[in-house]
Formats: C-alpha cells, structure tokens, sequence
C-alpha cells in the first residue's frame, strides 16, 4: 500500500500509538491498490443469535430454538480495489480488513493499544448512537472489537468481535498481496487529522458563518464528550459537544457538532483528493443505514473540506451537488475556551 512518511514511525507510549493507528486507518480512506488475498472468518456457535442492533436496530433476533452452530467461511480474493469498495460502500463480510476507515464512524472509544511483532493491536468499543445496527464487526451492542493493523498496508490482518458470552466472530487475513499501490497523497494525511479528533479532548470558543443550509432549525440534544466548544453562529450562540443524539438533533446542528469533531465523516467518502495542503474533495458513499454524517448524507453529493491543522477543526465545509452548494459553514474566528483567531 502506499507508503505514509508524514505518519512518522509508531510511538512507544500507548496513548500516542491509539492515535497514530486512527490516523493510519483513516489515511486506507484516500488510498487504492490491487489485492490479492485469503482471508478465512469463524462464527462461533450460539444458543441464541445475538441481539447487538442497539436502539435503532431491529430487536431482539433469536429464540432458543434457533440455535446457531459454528460456521466457516474463506474467501480467496483477486484484484480488490479498496476505492471500489468504499464506492459501492460493500457489506461483504470481509471488506472491513481491507477497507477498514469504515470502523472510525462507530467507534466510541479506544480502550487498548498495543504494540506487536505483526502490527498494532486495537481495541475499540462501539458508540450507541453512531455505531451502525448492521455492522457485522462494530455493531452498538458489540462488547469490544479487537483488530490487528499492518502499519505499511494500513489493512487490518484480523479482527474479533466479541459480546457478553466473549468471542462472537473472528477474521484472519491467511494470505496477503498488494499491488500497483500509488504514492501516498496529501488526502490521507487530512483524513488522519480528521480521525485524531475521536481521541483528542478540547474545550473552543469560534465564530461560525452559516453560509447555505436548508435547514434553519440548530436544536440539538449533545452526549457527553471530550471535545466541546461555545460558538456564536450567525448572533446565536450554541455551546455543544462533538458527539450528538442523530434522532433529536437538527441537521444544522448536526453539522455544526461535525466540524468540532469530523473524524465519523471519514467512514463516509469514498474517492478522496487533495486540492491544497490542509483540502480535500469527496465523493460519498452510499447511504446504506441510520445513522449517517450530516456532511455526508447523500451520496449525490460532492463534500469539500479544509482543516485546521493544529485542532483537527473544520473551518471549511460544503457540500454540492451538479454544481449547487447545498450546505456551506464557515469558521470564522477560533481558539482555546474565551479566546479566538482567524483560522
């Protein structure tokens, strides 16, 4: 896969190295190749399916009767392109170890990380509210997924997902070929800065100027997190965290909350191009479930960003669509809590 040099080598204290792996999966979300691969998944046996969807999920699935022996499944995987992947947003049950940007809109937190002889070793729990109720690796019910990932690839080589009873399914990469990988472009480098911002705790103050959006409604019901910030939009003034209830949260506010923290937009693009240093432009993935990024709802929509480099803040954004600007904010002024600057 194309090399990161801007990613530096992997830090020794734990903390800084569950950052460093965000940012290294998040960069795959800019990245192609060709792949060859093996990959074989276990599915452990139950009494009961498991119930894991979480309050926008489909409820309870499984009665005794309905026993579930183990099951065994390999894929032998030719010419895969992970830009492909992310275009057709694939529900393959594989397709997370070779697109694994996917995971970063679920995450809630990182609980573990670890260095290994093969790679780093992840642990992450699911967020209730962001995590997708079909994920088959990071559903909101999930107890804890723990992933393996290949720093030079930035593929996941295994990954297992586990509920209350423990294993509930594993997936190992047996075998690994990557091909005709271009160099590595200034997009993953702003998707990684992006993806930092799920573990990087900050209270701002900004301005924000609500250029075009249809929506005019800016109610929003925040969830605590580590990332807040005290806005005054357009002579209203919000003071909201990065995290969000999508169900009784407006679009507009929503958005608002995204640029604070846009790490779950990266799970969101799929052909991601640089257009200056701290730019990008994107297309969208497919919508497939609830919840879904307010930047990124449609995938009509083309999302141009620009990002501060020292928050992780987008001071940009928009989104258009056959030439039209649908959404538009602006951050205009931005700083530690009770202090701003033009970004």
């Amino acid at each position: 896969m194309a090399a990161t040099p801007w990613l530096g080598g992997r830090p020794a204290d734990n903390e800084r190295l569950a950052a460093w792996a965000l940012s290294r999966i998040a960069a795959t979300g800019a990245e192609d190749a060709c792949v060859d691969a093996v990959i074989d998944i276990v599915y452990a046996a139950r009494d009961t399916e498991a119930d894991l969807g979480g309050r926008f999920g489909s409820g309870v699935v499984g009665e005794p009767a309905t026993r579930r022996p183990e099951r065994r499944q390999s894929f032998h995987l030719d010419g895969i392109s992970p830009l492909r992947l992310r275009e057709e947003d694939s529900d393959e049950p594989w397709a997370v170890l070779l697109d694994p940007a996917r995971l970063l809109r679920g995450i809630g937190t990182v609980t573990q990380a670890s260095r290994s002889q093969e790679g780093i070793d992840l642990t992450v729990t699911a967020h209730p509210d962001f995590a997708d109720p079909t994920d088959p690796w990071l559903p909101p019910g999930a107890h804890s997924l723990t992933v393996q990932l290949d720093p030079d690839t930035g593929f996941l080589r295994s990954a297992a997902l586990h509920d209350e009873q423990g294993t509930l399914a594993t997936a190992q990469v047996s075998d690994l070929n990557v091909r005709d990988a271009p160099p590595s472009t200034q997009a993953g480098e702003i998707l990684a800065r992006m993806a930092r911002t799920l573990l990087e705790p900050t209270r701002l103050t900004a301005e924000v100027h609500i250029e075009t959006d249809p929506h005019e409604d800016l109610s929003i019901t925040s969830v605590p997190a580590s990332r807040s910030w005290t806005i005054l939009v357009d002579e209203n003034t919000l003071t909201m965290t990065g995290d969000y209830a999508p169900d009784r949260t407006s679009p507009a506010a929503a958005r608002l909350a995204e640029l604070l923290t846009p790490a779950r937009i990266v799970s969101h693009l799929a052909n991601v191009t640089p257009t200056s240093p701290h730019s990008l432009q994107a297309t969208v993935r497919p919508l497939r479930t609830f919840p879904f990024s307010a930047w990124a709802p449609d995938d009509a929509l083309t999302c141009h960003f620009t990002v501060d480099p020292e928050t992780g803040v987008l001071v940009r954004a928009a989104a258009t669509a056959r030439g039209r600007t649908v959404f538009r904010h602006t951050v205009t002024a931005l700083g530690p809590d009770g202090h701003t600057y033009s970004p």
